[in-house]
Formats: structure tokens, C-alpha cells, sequence
């Protein structure tokens, strides 16, 4: 599995690095690509790390932390302005999130390049803190933090905490997100995180807290239609297993929070025809909704063998890479080039492949049994 995890992180970011490797000429394409292939082959090399006795201090993993929080907060202030660099998903957090403050329908606003928004009310909510900071870029560099501390929290061994942060510093894929202000890893870094805590938390009983649970599914499934897959991988089985007081009140809980966050993004339209014309789903949605279908399914058939957290993030990971792998078939079957196609959503595989591959190269038992 140390393989396919850094298949999926290798893929990833080679396919971002030829997607803007081919839009400079400062160096070949080709030299890019060789210097990409022997980095990741060092790092593959490199997987067993965690068995050479070599003492990793307890502070190094802070050190790393703290000198990459400053490196990404500098990286956020690289570009002052979405326009110059004709970058859209800046550009449209922003005006929708002040619309949706201002409780304004905003999904049928395109942005300055004619794209439609998509953005659901959890990731607004999330992203407005930032967005009264002054800066949405800190968005990305708080996920970082979040996914280094999960690291810490998750894995005992210092050499694989190591292993973990270095991973996520230098995908290419997140350092675009953190340069451009996008928004789009650090959903799926949110969902990775919650289930490492919630899985350390109450690893003897996962609705222990079920209102509670039930508030923060709510407000994480508004956050992207996709992330739907891991927490399915992660509660469904112990849902099914659980008693029918703690599912009611975990339903009570969900439609709390779900409710009024949607109601935030209905309330203002016009009518129901109108938000069926400008559904932020269909533009967030990846590909054919049969393939989407038929990926929810598969989900949910692996879903009741899930033995294991670490089970979890394996699926996760290559649900994500295969998904989107379709998405990108599809769209370049239908004549879209290169330049064009949707590169980004693969990073949803990012974080999962990432947390995959320290389980398994890690030799303590942090694979507890899921109840």
C-alpha cells in the first residue's frame, strides 16, 4: 500500500507541475519532469525511515511547523491581485463571500472569466473568518497547521511525523493552493483531520457524542459534495451499529446545523425554479452523475468491510484518484485540452494519500479497530 499511497501523491503533483511546467520557458519541460522523478524516488527510497536509528528530537516536528507556517503566510502575500494572474477561485470566495454575508443569492454571478460559483455554505462559513482578516490566503496556511497537528496527534513515531509535514510542504498542489488563495485542499484537510480526531477521541464509541457529531457533519458535508466519500468509509458501519436513540439525536444534531446553514443560500432566491437553474452542485459536481452514482455505491459496499482507520484513508485515497480520473477522461474526451482540464479537483486526494502513506510506513499500531 506505501506504493500506491505515493503513486497518488506522485500523480497528483505531476500533473500539476506539467500543467504550468508547459506555460513557462524558463526550463524544459523535460528537466522539470527528470528532477520530479528522481526527487519522488529519493522519497520512496527513503519510506523506511522510520527504522534507521536515527533519533528524531520531539521539537523538530515544531521547528518544521513553524518554519513552514511563516514560508506558506509569505507565500499568501506573494499576489495582490486574482486579475493579474487570471485566477478565479480567488476572485469568487470573495465576492461570494460577501454577498452571502450580506444575504445576497450570488450562484448566478459568474466570475470575471465566466465561471459560475459553486461554493457551499460550510466553506463560506469556514472562509469568513479569513475573509474579515484581511486575507483568505491565511485559510490555507490555518489548514496546514491543522493537517501537521493531526500528523502529531496521529503518529507517535517522530520520523513518520517528519515523513508527513515534509510531504505536504512541498506538494506542488498545495503550494498553489496557498500562492493562489485557493480554497479547495483545505476542505478536504478539515474532513481528514476531524476524522483522525474524532477516531482518537472516541475510538471506543464514535457516538459517544452524537448531537454534537451531528452539528459538525452538518456544517462539513455543505462544505464540498465530494466529501461525502470518507465519512461515509468512516461512520457508516458504526452508524448501522449504533443504537436508534443515538442515530435520532445524531438526525437532530445534522439537521440542525445543515438546515440553517442552507437556509442561508435559499432564503434570498427569487423562487425554487431559479435555484434549480443556478444549483451550485451542478457546478461543483465532477463529471457524469452516473459515474458519481456508481462511486457513492462503490463507497458504500467498501464501507461495510472497513476494519480499521487506516483502511479508511487507503479508500479514501484511491476513491478520490479514481473519481477524478474519470472527471479528467471525460473532459478530455469531449475535446478539452490540457490547459483547461479540472487538474485541481485531483488534490482531493492530496491529505488521504499523505496520511495513507505515513500508516504505512509507520510501525506502531495506530490502525485501531474501528467499532
Amino acid at each position: 500500500m506505501k506504493f500506491i499511497m505515493l503513486f497518488i501523491y506522485f500523480s497528483i503533483n505531476l500533473l500539476f507541475l506539467i500543467k504550468y511546467g508547459i506555460r513557462q520557458d524558463k526550463i524544459p519541460l523535460p528537466i522539470l519532469i527528470a528532477v520530479f522523478l528522481i526527487f519522488h524516488a529519493v522519497i520512496y527510497k527513503a519510506g523506511n525511515l522510520n527504522r534507521v536509528k536515527f533519533k528524531v528530537r520531539k521539537n523538530y516536528s515544531y521547528i518544521l511547523i513553524v518554519i513552514m507556517v511563516i514560508v506558506f503566510t509569505i507565500f499568501s502575500h506573494l499576489i495582490d491581485s486574482p486579475y493579474k494572474v487570471n485566477i478565479d477561485r480567488w476572485q469568487t470566495i470573495e465576492y461570494c463571500l460577501k454577498d452571502w454575508m450580506h444575504g445576497t443569492f450570488f450562484y448566478d454571478k459568474p466570475n470575471f472569466i465566466g465561471q459560475m460559483p459553486s461554493y457551499l455554505p460550510g466553506q463560506l462559513l469556514i472562509a469568513s473568518f479569513f475573509y474579515l482578516l484581511g486575507n483568505v490566503g491565511y485559510l490555507q496556511v490555518v489548514a496546514f497547521i491543522i493537517f501537521a497537528l493531526s500528523i502529531l496527534y496521529m503518529f507517535r513515531n517522530r520520523n513518520v511525523q517528519i515523513v508527513g509535514i515534509f510531504l505536504i510542504s512541498i506538494a506542488l498542489s498545495f503550494v498553489y493552493d496557498v500562492i493562489c488563495k485557493s480554497d479547495f485542499i483545505s476542505s478536504f484537510i478539515f474532513i481528514a483531520a476531524f476524522i483522525i480526531f474524532w477516531h482518537k477521541k472516541f475510538q471506543t464509541d464514535y457516538f459517544a457524542k452524537p448531537f454534537l457529531l451531528g452539528i459538525i457533519l452538518g456544517i462539513l458535508c455543505l462544505t464540498r459534495s465530494l466529501v461525502i466519500i470518507p465519512l461515509i468509509l468512516f461512520l457508516l458501519k458504526p452508524l448501522i451499529q449504533t443504537k436508534t436513540k443515538n442515530k435520532l439525536i445524531l438526525l437532530a444534531g445534522f439537521s440542525l446545523s445543515f438546515s440553517i446553514l442552507a437556509a442561508t443560500v435559499v432564503l434570498p432566491v427569487k423562487n425554487i425554479d431559479y435555484l434549480l437553474q443556478y444549483n451550485p452542485l451542478k457546478t461543483q459536481g465532477q463529471g457524469n452523475v452516473w459515474v458519481m452514482c456508481f462511486f457513492i455505491a462503490v463507497t458504500v459496499f467498501i464501507a461495510s468491510y472497513i476494519r480499521n482507520i487506516r483502511q479508511v484513508f487507503f479508500c479514501s485515497a484511491i476513491l478520490y484518484f479514481l473519481l477524478i480520473s474519470c472527471f479528467l477522461v471525460e473532459s478530455a474526451l469531449s475535446g478539452i485540452s490540457y490547459n483547461f482540464l479540472g487538474i485541481t479537483y485531483m488534490a482531493a486526494a492530496l491529505p488521504f494519500s499523505i496520511f495513507g502513506y505515513c500508516f504505512s510506513i509507520s510501525d506502531h499500531k495506530e490502525d485501531y479497530q474501528i467499532l
